[in-house]
């Protein structure tokens, strides 16, 4: 499978609802630092073996320490707990990651670093049998720790030694059976995981056992192996392509990259595709435009492209009603091209000039730009302002728009053009464009075929 077709499917997948992403602890370990082989030694070291890294199983060695304890996982569980019980920062994987447009995260990662990502939004996470039938009302995102959680979970709880591995069907029914759901209707995205990581190796035998040969279409990426011997290497790199396809008869495709900087660039594109061609128009409350209206008529026509409502009075609600009318107008299949997100301001027009709801916009707008790849803005106020700076943390593509010299002092306008990355894009995506912008000089048409260099 080559990176374009794995981007594409499992972005699609995303956007549909049907998609989901489990993260291996090869996503943590730039933030965490721990290495299990060190973590685990001095306890490895009272039973009279020195650990293989390339070989040994951690979860036999945990196995190991917990039989020499006469059952006790006390000392095992405390040296996770010390390594893990810390603020760690986030890195650039799970950054891509709260970008993406997704509801459901699996993990068999212990640490809290996936909630802190998406701290933004709803959160359930999910760390028991019991959290799995108590659920949060109408969550934004869903993270299901599947070995448990250093700072939720009873040490009883933790998925760390092969006797948990083997037992975890029978000991956790509820999320076995939430397991099984996922995979006969969701597509996954694996990621984070060596090959020879025990976590993938248990995961793939518990779902070959509940799915019964009858899962969706699965994605994995794996890191190629390295190795400065190349006998060694090249039998790494053979055990490594066997492996592999032995995964297809779980539905399981792979993807081999060269090093996690690849993963990065991966992730990031995933997180803009799995937003659809979606498009959002933000500008005054106030103010209506006669272009904003011939905009939402072109955006009608494409039909690739979804518009974002967010109840907007002004410019936002000149485009979606344009764009309402065109399909009406035109019998134009209007399922699945519109999303409404609600907005504080909708209730009460005099909302729009009371500073005290912004924080709340904002928080309302974390999810509408997560799903929303291009935001088209034309000048307004603070609200204006407001989710411009949301749509900037959410990695949106923007497109300033200034129909006469005039809107260049706009205050919202003036900044976008100050802000190098919005106008580097811009540049190297549509260059026409960028030079019409500093003239003051944009009609509908130019938004139009920008947008559609943006989604391209």
């Amino acid at each position: 499978m080559n990176k374009d077709t794995l981007i594409n499917k499992v972005s699609e997948a995303l956007y549909c609802g049907s998609g989901a992403i489990f993260v291996g602890s090869g996503i943590s370990v730039k933030s965490t630092k721990v290495d299990w082989f060190k973590l685990i030694k001095p306890l490895s070291d009272e039973l009279g073996i020195m650990i293989d890294n390339d070989h040994d199983d951690l979860t036999i060695i945990a196995q190991y320490i917990v039989n020499n304890h006469t059952g006790n996982r006390g000392p095992l569980i405390s040296s996770i707990s010390k390594a893990f019980n810390k603020n760690f920062p986030l890195n650039n994987y799970h950054k891509a990651l709260s970008f993406t447009n997704v509801s459901t995260i699996w993990t068999t990662n212990y640490d809290t670093l996936l909630e802190q990502a998406f701290s933004k939004f709803l959160v359930d996470v999910k760390v028991n049998d019991d959290s799995i039938s108590r659920n949060v009302i109408n969550p934004e995102i869903e993270i299901i720790k599947i070995h448990g959680c250093i700072s939720r979970s009873h040490h009883n709880e933790i998925i760390i030694t092969q006797e948990d591995y083997e037992d975890f069907l029978e000991n956790k029914p509820a999320i076995s059976q939430r397991l099984q759901n996922d995979l006969l209707n969701k597509s996954f995205l694996f990621i984070g995981y060596s090959y020879r990581d025990p976590n993938i190796r248990n995961i793939m035998l518990a779902a070959r056992r509940l799915s019964k040969k009858t899962t969706q279409q699965h994605f994995l990426i794996m890191i190629k192996p390295k190795e400065n011997d190349q006998n060694i290497l090249k039998e790494k790199e053979k055990r490594l392509e066997l492996w592999c396809k032995d995964l297809k008869r779980l539905g399981i495709s792979t993807l081999i990259i060269e090093n996690y900087d690849e993963l990065e660039e991966i992730l990031f594109a995933i997180s803009q595709k799995s937003r659809g061609n979606t498009v959002y128009v933000t500008g005054s409350h106030e103010r209506s435009r006669t272009e904003a209206h011939q905009l939402g008529r072109l955006l009608a026509r494409d039909a690739d492209i979804s518009l974002i409502s967010g109840q907007s009075s002004g410019i936002g609600s000149d485009v979606v009603s344009a764009f309402m009318e065109e399909c009406i107008d035109k019998k134009y299949d209007i399922n699945n091209r519109i999303q409404i997100f609600p907005n504080p301001y909708a209730a009460n027009p005099s909302f729009s000039n009371d500073k005290a709801l912004l924080p709340e916009l904002k928080n309302y707008r974390a999810r509408l730009m997560s799903s929303t790849q291009v935001v088209v803005v034309y000048s307004g106020g603070m609200g204006t302002e407001a989710e411009i700076e949301v749509a900037r943390n959410m990695n949106c593509k923007l497109i300033p728009v200034v129909h006469s010299k005039e809107n260049l002092d706009d205050m919202v306008i003036r900044k976008l053009l100050e802000d190098p990355l919005t106008m580097e894009r811009l540049k190297a995506t549509d260059v026409e464009y960028y030079n019409k912008l500093l003239e003051g000089n944009i009609s509908a048409e130019d938004v139009m075929s920008c947008v559609k260099k943006m989604l391209a």
